[in-house]
């Protein structure tokens, strides 16, 4: 899991009160309901700044992925272009070892 599907499953288990067993999982069948779904939408705006389009969560499966890949998406959109350079750069001077690294803290 990313880290961004993990602060996922993470509040819909506050919120559903279950935790999702896997990415794939989806809101609705895990007993979420639309004022759940506000809810979280709500953390998400308050803790990524990131108000998530409740057409594209409509539009297919509602899974942590899915949440999680619109919640990067905003992120991005967001980020303005001073930010963007900067983490460029900072992964530009990373070593294959930081890289690799860092892919092993992912998993």
């Amino acid at each position: 899991m990313t880290l961004t599907e993990t602060a996922v499953a993470a509040m819909w288990a506050e919120l559903l009160g279950v935790a999702p067993s896997s990415v794939d999982d989806d809101f609705f069948e895990l007993g979420g309901q639309s004022l759940t779904m506000v809810r979280f939408i709500a953390r998400v705006q308050e803790t990524y700044g990131v108000e998530l389009p409740i057409d594209r969560l409509f539009a297919g499966d509602f899974t942590v992925a899915e949440a999680a890949r619109a919640i990067d998406h905003g992120r991005l959109e967001a980020a303005g272009d001073d930010e963007i350079a900067a983490l460029v750069a900072e992964l530009e001077s990373l070593s294959d070892e930081d890289v690799l690294a860092l892919f092993a803290e992912d998993e």
